[in-house]
């Protein structure tokens, strides 16, 4: 296994800070205090969560609580590391109520939490799944906790202790023999049946004696129970009311606490504002006579010179303007002659009369019109004469039939006759009115021609009077005409346009010259009562006084600040003083939950008085109960102190008969589990413990013996004489009490897990030291070896031996 990195999100004093470790030695110094027991603690938290081992409930170690951040952080952290080949990630959050723990696989980013060991509790131990043993067999084997300090003499009677517990129980806080002992003295307290003066005997003849007398109090018994159970029932009803309403009015008092500590933060923390603003009020007090209208009169005043400046420049370059106009425009207008130009404007305007009259003959000539009644009369010809025909025609046809009638003697051909007779008639009288629209059309005709001559004769004497006009006036055509009109029109327009205008410039010269001479005198005006107030005010220019102005309004600004605090700041302590709270405060911790400051004081008050008022009903039921007990006789008050009292004295007699069992168990237990843990694992174990020690010696001592009572020994090397462990140095004891461990690593574990060790080498002399460093290079080609350190020697040995490290300096 290898662990590559620790992000400790909150944990003790760490917050968001990471500790990357790599293969072989990985060195963490740091002074004391700075956190390397923190940081080596977090470790164990993030695969064990702190729990003690092998019980079913969750009950936490004291260090659970002990790095829980103080400030309220989040208590929480992650652990990477790689683990037969594969990379995991290990989060955790530790706040009670809230503990969750994740393991995800890095490769594929799955969260394989389910697949892992939770160990007997509710609270995920990955430690178990991944070393495969619990957290009391970690801490002893790879995980090794800082030695106490103490004098060689009494630290040699500790490691002999702590040496049996390692191979048998695991944990440095159990002492068999001590144990042992102290089972037998249990026992013997106890005593027998045969022991009079012991407990269990006396207890035994108690009980004879209860039985006898329980046999002579049975009347009323149910009734005296029933009011019993009803008062044990109204008496725990009441202890719970007595112990909420403690509870509440304790909540109650812890929050007017909180608030009266809040407000003497805010009370501390107004009264620094204060200061603060009374001194920039003290700064900025020049300022104070400075005038919001002024202010605005300077700006007037300032944008009218500038107005006024700016009118002055603009009215001169007018009136030079002006000057070269009256110069350019004066020229001797042009003596056209109004008669002149009236005659042309008539001969024109009669020139567009005949025009428009001869366009109106060519409109309306009548040639078509004289077409179309040529065309109706031809037509009307034409009908005339194809009528004669049918008139020939049907009159040859009432011949024939009138004379073959008379001949022949047909007579009705002669009757044939009268429709042709009548059809002759209507032809005749169609020819007659034929003749009679000819004649019309035809004077029509004739009326349309001598209209047309007549408007040629106009049109011709229109033409002759236009050629003339334009042979007046020298031109060829209208337009010419309409040109040379509007031409002379024009010059004589603009004479006139000149005279007015030079008139009119020559007047606003004059204006002009008026208007300046009285801006120069308002400018001079407003710029003297422009400096008065800016000398007034101590002030240069505009600028300043806005400045100054600014300064002023800070001024105000920091004077309603100040009342507003103050107002405040009575609010909070009225007529008191901080010091009145500081002295009801003296003496209470602060250390309380600033979340029952979200609790409602009112709701919490009436819940204190409706839990009295439930008590206050309970006293009442429970002295009514009283009263009827006592009436049921004494007899039943000596029944009921027997009964309990004999129930105590079986409950007495099973509980030391269940000890006397579990103590007889837990010594033959533990004597035959240090028995058979010596014969198992003595002999690979003191092998293991002699190479390892005399590695780390130098060679010093090479043969280690651990007995069957599990005392350690060594054999002198020179003298072959065996040496008891208590007669050793302190350096030696702590060499052998950590080759032991790691004996029992090798013999016990196997893996090759990570090596964590804190301080355990604080009393090393220089030539301990470096041998120890040197056999922790040799196995760290195998594991890694994380060492925690407040000492420089470690590193230094390990520059001097040119062995590459990992280096986390703390300080």
């Amino acid at each position: 296994m290898l662990l590559k990195e620790l992000n400790l999100l909150g944990f003790g004093k760490f917050q968001n800070e990471s500790f990357t470790f790599n293969k072989g030695i990985n060195i963490i110094y740091g002074e004391n205090e700075v956190g390397k027991s923190t940081l080596h603690s977090f470790i164990d938290g993030m695969f064990y969560g702190f729990l003690r081992p092998n019980v079913k409930s969750t009950l936490y170690l004291e260090e659970h609580e002990k790095y829980n951040p103080w400030n309220g952080n989040k208590y929480a952290g992650i652990i990477r590391f790689e683990h037969n080949g594969k990379s995991y990630r290990i989060e955790r959050n530790f706040t009670k109520g809230q503990e969750k723990t994740k393991v995800i696989d890095e490769v594929t980013g799955k969260d394989i939490t389910k697949n892992i060991d939770v160990g007997k509790g509710r609270v995920l131990q990955p430690g178990i799944h991944f070393f495969g043993f619990n957290t009391r067999v970690f801490s002893n084997t790879i995980f090794i906790k800082q030695l106490g300090v103490k004098t060689d003499e009494k630290l040699a009677k500790e490691v002999t202790e702590k040496l049996i517990n390692i191979t048998t129980a695991l944990d440095d806080n159990i002492y068999v023999d001590k144990v042992i002992d102290e089972l037998k003295e249990q026992i013997a307290e106890i005593g027998t049946d045969k022991a009079y003066t012991k407990p269990y005997a006396l207890n035994l003849k108690h009980i004879e004696e209860l039985q006898k007398r329980r046999k002579d109090i049975i009347l009323e018994k149910d009734n005296y129970e029933s009011y019993i159970e009803e008062e044990i029932r109204v008496k725990n009803m009441l202890g719970m009311d007595m112990e909420k309403l403690s509870s509440l009015k304790e909540k109650l008092n812890k929050i007017e606490v909180l608030e009266k500590a809040k407000i003497v933060e805010e009370v501390e923390i107004l009264s620094d504002e204060i200061k603060n603003i009374e001194k920039k009020i003290e700064t900025l007090k020049t300022y104070v006579n400075f005038s919001i209208d002024e202010y605005n009169e300077i700006i007037n005043l300032n944008n009218s010179i500038e107005f006024l400046e700016s009118n002055i420049f603009d009215n001169r370059e007018e009136i030079d303007e002006i000057e070269k106009k009256i110069k350019d425009n004066h020229r001797e207008k042009n003596e056209n002659n109004d008669n002149e130009i009236i005659e042309m404007n008539n001969d024109y305007n009669v020139f567009e009369e005949i025009e428009e009259e001869k366009n109106k003959i060519l409109y309306n000539q009548e040639n078509n019109q004289i077409e179309f009644l040529k065309r109706d009369y031809i037509d009307y010809k034409d009908k005339l004469y194809k009528n004669k025909l049918n008139k020939i025609g049907i009159g040859v046809l009432l011949l024939v039939f009138l004379f073959g009638g008379i001949i022949f003697k047909q007579y009705f051909l002669c009757i044939i006759d009268i429709p042709l007779i009548i059809l002759f008639v209507y032809l005749s009288n169609k020819s007659k009115k034929i003749k009679s629209s000819m004649e019309i059309l035809k004077s029509q005709i004739d009326k349309y021609y001598i209209r047309e001559k007549e408007k040629q004769n106009r049109i011709e004497e229109i033409k002759i009077l236009q050629r003339k006009l334009l042979e007046k006036y020298k031109i060829e055509n209208k337009m010419e005409f309409k040109k040379l009109l509007q031409e002379i029109q024009m010059e004589s327009y603009r004479n006139k346009e000149i005279a007015e205008l030079y008139k009119e410039l020559n007047n606003k010269k004059d204006f002009l010259m008026k208007k300046i001479s009285g801006e120069k005198l308002k400018k001079e005006n407003d710029t003297n009562k422009l400096k008065e107030i800016l000398y007034k005010n101590n002030v240069d220019n505009v600028e300043a006084f806005r400045e100054g102005l600014d300064k002023k309004t800070l001024y105000e600004k920091y004077i309603n600040e100040l009342e507003t605090k103050k107002e405040l700041l009575f609010k909070l302590v009225g007529e008191n003083s901080i010091e009145d709270f500081k002295s009801q405060l003296k003496g209470i911790t602060l250390a309380l939950d600033r979340e029952l400051l979200k609790v409602d004081k009112n709701q919490l008050r009436y819940e204190i008085e409706r839990t009295g008022e439930s008590i206050s009903d309970f006293k009442i039921a429970l002295k009514g109960i009283e009263e009827n007990l006592k009436i049921l006789g004494k007899n039943m008050d000596k029944l009921v102190e027997i009964e309990e009292e004999l129930e105590k004295r079986e409950k007495y007699k099973d509980k030391m008969e269940f000890k006397i069992k579990s103590l007889e168990l837990a010594i033959n237990t533990i004597e035959e589990l240090s028995t058979n843990i010596h014969y198992e694992f003595a002999p690979s174990i003191n092998k293991g413990i002699s190479t390892i020690v005399e590695r780390i010696t130098g060679g010093k001592y090479n043969k280690v013996k651990v007995s069957e009572d599990l005392n350690i020994s060594i054999e002198n090397p020179i003298t072959r004489e065996i040496i008891g462990i208590d007669s050793l140095s302190g350096g030696t004891i702590d060499q052998l009490y950590f080759s032991l461990r790691f004996g029992i690593v090798n013999s016990m574990i196997g893996d090759n897990y990570p090596l964590i060790l804190d301080d355990c080498f604080v009393q090393y002399d220089d030539k301990r030291l470096k041998n120890i460093m040197k056999f922790l290079y040799e196995i760290s080609h195998e594991r890694q070896i994380i060492l925690f350190t407040c000492q420089n020697r470690e590193n230094i040995i390990l520059d001097e031996v040119g062995v590459d490290f990992n280096l986390i300096n703390l300080s």
